[in-house]
């Protein structure tokens, strides 16, 4: 890089220019475009570095903060580690051809050419569990895999294990060579008729498996975009505008919109759900109507409405009601919930209007024989003539209050005082 470059550069925020063709590309982005020419686009930069296009779109629109310039520039110092190492690892233990022959005719009738499937034996065997280089676990954040092998265990799920086996598989051939199987909440890859489980290090045979597809390559792009397994999403935000963005991405660049619409699907269910459990509903409120998922919808108003009440929160909590399926029930239950809370700290006459709209006179009644009490006090404890005429305007006040409660009891007791006026 010319040192014009790297001055751009450094006051960019993309690390390099590789990051910044990526931004550029999902910047121009729309979904009327020619899918032949965005096709192309992407297996150039998929070919150029797969890394760089999970990486960025982590960090733009996945919200994934640690991410941050200086790590990204680490991750992919660690990435050319991963290459070096694998790159020694295949000048000692590339993989033979008769045995890699024989494992393949266990499992398949295929015959995929000889150098590339010896190719993939060589990834998988250097990445295979057994050597204790790669750990799977669930996880969507791909700079867990992108470790320094040389000092630490690189960590990841199968659709970011399957990511680097295309990384390194794209530094000898083109990836185009490659496709992806998809089964159900899982990702293999394929090649010339024959499935290589990422993360295990083994050749498999999914044709016959139930539910099983081949699609493109590239369809890992939109697979990773929505992507959120991790627990980092547990604990932080995620940016609705962000995510709806990387969503619109996924359905133009996927081959298959039951695909997408299921990933879609799951992804905001799991956004939601994460939001939910920080008290964020208002965020998952945001993320739910996002989805049009009239069900999710529902779900996070009821639950939402529930919550601002004990919050005490009540106009919000109507807010939320709205959305749910039982919205007039919660309307309701706010209410009589508002008009508990204000009876308890003495805001009788706010307590009076929650208690007509729940509908229950007894309730109101409640609030007005407390308001004659708070009138009554007023009098003191020693009463006389003197001081009955004294308190006159009180006294009428406890009146008024006596006859709202309906108390004939209290009725009585005012009408006593009001003789002596």
């Amino acid at each position: 890089m010319n040192t014009l470059k790297k001055f751009r550069f450094a006051l960019s925020s993309y690390t390099d220019e590789r990051e910044h063709k990526v931004g550029r590309f999902f910047q121009r982005l729309r979904e009327h475009h020619s899918r032949i020419l965005v096709r192309t686009k992407l297996m150039d930069l998929m070919q150029d570095n797969i890394a760089v296009i999970n990486l960025w779109t982590e960090y733009r629109y996945k919200g994934y903060v640690y991410l941050k310039k200086s790590e990204r520039k680490r991750l992919y110092k660690n990435l050319e580690c991963i290459a070096k190492d694998f790159e020694a690892f295949k000048t000692t233990h590339r993989a033979d051809d008769e045995q890699t022959r024989k494992k393949i005719a266990d499992i398949s009738s295929a015959q995929p050419e000889i150098t590339r499937v010896v190719l993939l034996a060589t990834i998988m065997e250097y990445l295979s569990p057994r050597r204790g280089v790669y750990q799977y676990r669930a996880s969507s954040s791909f700079g867990r895999l992108l470790r320094d092998p040389a000092t630490e265990t690189l960590i990841g799920d199968c659709n970011q294990i399957v990511t680097l086996y295309i990384y390194l598989y794209s530094r000898y051939f083109a990836v185009s060579d490659l496709k992806l199987r998809l089964l159900p909440k899982h990702v293999a890859l394929h090649f010339q008729g024959i499935d290589i489980e990422a993360t295990t290090g083994e050749f498999a045979n999914y044709h016959n498996t139930k539910y099983a597809s081949l699609q493109p390559i590239e369809e890992i792009v939109s697979i990773n975009l929505l992507d959120i397994t991790d627990e980092y999403f547990a604990k932080n935000d995620v940016s609705p505008k962000e995510f709806l963005q990387a969503s619109r991405f996924a359905a133009v660049l996927s081959h298959d919109r039951d695909i997408v619409t299921k990933n879609l699907e799951v992804a905001y269910t799991r956004l939601v759900t994460a939001a939910t459990k920080r008290d964020d509903y208002k965020g998952a409120l945001t993320l739910a109507q996002q989805s049009r998922d009239m069900q999710l919808i529902s779900v996070v108003g009821h639950n939402g409405a529930l919550y601002f009440m004990k919050q005490h929160e009540f106009k919000t909590s109507r807010k939320f009601a709205h959305h749910a399926l039982k919205r007039a029930e919660l309307v309701r239950d706010s209410y009589r919930a508002e008009g508990k809370y204000l009876y308890d700290e003495h805001r009788y006459h706010e307590a009076i209007k929650a208690f007509e709209r729940y509908g229950n006179r007894e309730l109101v009644a409640k609030c007005y024989e407390a308001l004659f009490f708070e009138e009554q006090n007023k009098l003191g404890n020693t009463l006389t003539i003197e001081s009955i005429q004294h308190h006159k305007s009180a006294i009428k006040t406890m009146h008024g209050y006596a006859k709202k409660s309906g108390s004939k009891q209290l009725i009585q007791h005012v009408d006593s005082l009001e003789k002596y006026l």
